[in-house]
């Protein structure tokens, strides 16, 4: 592509001005997932607030601006942990495993069951679109690499998309061929792409009612989740398309549509604004943002205009070279970082789960890179295991040539000598003088028994004939075909759980993930309750926050107390139940009562940090260890 820098630059402020736009008026009825009743969005705009759809950027700029475009994931991951506080939801969990050393992209699929395909990715989009100009399929390149932090599946595949569209907007500025140009980077048959293709049939079949295209897209695209990727994607491409490239109309049916709104509003004026341009944009509207931007996270700027942030932008486009970038003026600050040095470099890759639980094994595939010019012949060993772990595969002779790359499986194992298992540990690969850490989760532990259910008990309606004869006493037929078990009736001694497991049949369950693995383990069918126990191994004396997701009833006793239980049937998510309690310093005994009334069984346990604030705000627990008797 060839463009002149004026077009660049007005293409690429206008794009920073839709995403600030866009951000400040979805921000207050953010999470709203009803048709918003305000009729504009000027009623409640907030420019004043940060965001952080753009935040992320405003650090990815700064890595781009240090590190120059050679960058990879683990210089996002690095730069993330050291500036972004930000711990919500996949953000938290990215966060987590990072601190265990489980790096991209399994820190953003590990453990991240509803999250994975949240908004938290395609909202940081614009950044690669901006750089690579005329170049969607870098663009996408970099989105994922970008993604795989702290996403999976469906939300990368989102923000490789808007990637694209945004780099093919520098050329094409017509919407509807952008969203159905950029179609190849959603792959076929996939959720997201069928939800696209589903909006853009109705609004070319004449549903020109952007309220009606909205129930429609619900009908199949709609999610629990308010961050949701996919339907927050739907309402993206409805404001784009009912918009008809007017700003103003796209921000507002993106923000009527309700959800993740500061995200759906700023996605679509972002891709508007570069279609368009600074110079297309009504002033009126730029007035509401006034050139500048709010900050929530450690960046090191100069100044908060969105001119200037610009004109940053285009000077890492510039030196990217993605674009034949004319009539560049003279006292451009194109950055000049530091060359990478060339090393030798190592590549993790699991075969299963990131994790490891009791008398287990954890295979991985360890990938040697020589970017020396030179010559190497080394072992290549793993140090660094924890007392009972042991290796098998390493200790190999490898010659690599310049540019050579060599793989090689290894598999971590727990032995019976493991007494206690620490959920954080980080091991380490040498080879040639050089060396990388690498993390392996260690699971919570559970010592779990059950099923416990009796019939249920239950008259005939009276009155109604029998369905066995006259004078018949067997059970009804619905007790026949139906268990019972009950919260509030012990199915094992409660009072003592270290004497009653001693005198159950019981098992160990490793739970790699917060989501136990329940159905997995128990695949009896109907009604139920199980117990499960582990001895948890706390560093010091401490109030956390639990964090339970259930769909179902349960009770959670910490040292012999119940500490929470609920009696419900209810959609299971990760958020569905918390409690600040305390553990000591030391060994605390843990034990769950699980009912299963359903057809399944799904329960999350999660430790947080409290520290006064709400969980949402503070980071998850990565010292703790559980015992294995």
């Amino acid at each position: 592509m060839q463009i002149t820098y004026q077009e660049y630059l007005d293409k690429v402020h206008g794009g920073w001005i839709g995403k600030c736009l866009g951000g400040a008026a979805g921000a207050p009825v953010e999470g709203i997932k009803k048709v918003i009743p305000y009729e504009h969005y000027r009623e409640v705009i907030r420019p004043d607030l940060p965001n952080d759809d753009l935040d992320l950027q405003l650090l990815w700029l700064e890595v781009l601006q240090k590190k120059g475009p050679a960058i990879t994931s683990r210089d996002l991951a690095d730069a993330w942990n050291e500036q972004c506080w930000y711990p919500f939801s996949e953000y938290g969990i990215f966060l987590k495993n990072y601190e265990r050393g489980i790096m991209p992209p399994y820190s953003g699929s590990f453990n991240n069951p509803v999250f994975k395909e949240g908004e938290g990715c395609p909202i940081r989009s614009e950044i690669w679109g901006m750089i690579f100009p005329g170049n969607p399929k870098k663009a996408a390149e970099y989105a994922r690499m970008d993604a795989c932090l702290d996403h999976a599946e469906a939300s990368v595949w989102i923000e490789e998309y808007y990637a694209a569209m945004e780099a093919a907007a520098f050329e094409e500025t017509d919407i509807s061929r952008l969203i159905t140009g950029s179609l190849c980077y959603l792959p076929e048959d996939s959720r997201p792409r069928n939800c696209v293709q589903d909006v853009c049939k109705d609004y070319e079949s004449g549903c020109r009612d952007w309220e009606t295209a909205r129930t429609r897209m619900m009908r199949k695209y709609a999610h629990f989740d308010f961050t949701n990727a996919v339907t927050n994607l739907g309402i993206v491409i409805i404001a784009l398309l009912y918009g008809e490239g007017d700003m103003d109309r796209t921000v507002n049916i993106a923000f009527r549509c309700g959800y993740d709104t500061d995200c759906t509003c700023a996605t679509a004026a972002a891709l508007l604004g570069i279609t368009i341009g600074a110079s297309g944009i009504d002033p009126s509207l730029k007035a509401l943002v006034d050139d500048s931007f709010v900050i929530g996270i450690d960046v090191e700027r100069q100044n908060n205009s969105i001119a200037e942030l610009s004109k940053e932008t285009c000077a890492i486009g510039i030196l990217a070279g993605a674009a034949a970038i004319t009539d560049i003026p003279s006292g451009i600050d194109i950055p000049n970082p530091a060359p990478r040095k060339a090393d030798i470099e190592f590549d993790i890759k699991y075969k299963a789960f990131p994790a490891i639980g009791r008398m287990d094994q954890c295979p991985c595939e360890i990938t040697v890179h020589n970017r020396t010019e030179s010559k190497t012949e080394d072992l290549v060993t793993i140090s660094g295991l924890p007392e009972g772990w042991d290796v098998f595969g390493s200790g190999q002779l490898v010659t690599l040539n310049p540019g050579e790359s060599k793989s090689m499986p290894i598999v971590i194992t727990t032995t019976e000598q493991v007494q206690n298992l620490n959920n954080k540990n980080l091991l380490h690969v040498n080879y040639a003088h050089a060396g990388a850490d690498f993390g392996i989760a260690g699971a919570f532990v559970w010592q779990a028994a059950g099923p416990y259910f009796e019939a249920l008990e239950k008259q005939d309606r009276p009155g109604l004939p029998s369905p066995h004869g006259e004078g018949c006493n067997l059970p009804t037929l619905e007790c026949m075909v139906n268990n019972a078990a009950y919260l509030d009736k012990a199915y094992l001694d409660e009072q003592n759980f270290r004497e009653a497991f001693t005198q159950e049949d019981t098992i160990w369950v490793n739970a790699y993930e917060d989501l136990l693995p329940l159905d997995e383990v128990f695949t009896f069918q109907g009604q139920g309750a199980i117990y499960l126990k582990q001895t948890l191994i706390s560093p010091e004396d401490r109030d956390i926050w639990v964090v339970i997701g259930n769909n179902d009833g349960y009770r959670l006793w910490i040292n012999g107390e119940i500490v929470m239980e609920r009696d419900e049937i209810r959609l299971w998510t990760p958020y569905n139940n918390y409690e600040i309690i305390h553990l000591n310093k030391g060994a605390n005994e843990i034990v769950l009562k699980l009912l299963r009334r359903t057809e399944s069984l799904k329960f999350s346990f999660g430790l947080r940090r409290y520290e006064g604030e709400h969980f949402h705000r503070k980071r998850w627990y990565v010292d703790f260890a559980s015992e294995i008797q």
